[in-house]
């Protein structure tokens, strides 16, 4: 997925917007979202940043090509960390 690709997937099928409210959330106008999804421009980093944020998705997931998205685990009680954390080790055993 390029960068465009992605920006409109998590504005559509992530965060569930029209590109006028997206644009509205990130402080610019809707031709600038619009110039985005049709690769006419790139956001600017504080841009993919707010991304990243609204949409709890990683922000190498945004710009590295070809990545999957990543979720980004904020907010969480220790315990679920701790719980995440004995996944993980389970996981990388196999």
């Amino acid at each position: 997925m390029t960068l465009s690709e992605k920006i409109q997937f998590v504005r559509k099928n992530i965060l569930k917007l029209n590109v006028s409210d997206f644009a509205e959330l990130l402080g610019v106008n809707r031709r600038t979202v619009s110039a985005w999804e049709h690769e006419e421009m790139n956001p600017s980093l504080n841009n993919i940043v707010n991304m990243s944020i609204l949409s709890n998705i990683s922000i190498d997931s945004f710009v590295k090509g070809n990545q999957s998205f990543e979720l980004i685990c904020r907010d969480i009680s220790r315990e679920q960390y701790d719980i995440l954390n004995q996944v993980i080790k389970e996981y990388k055993k196999r």
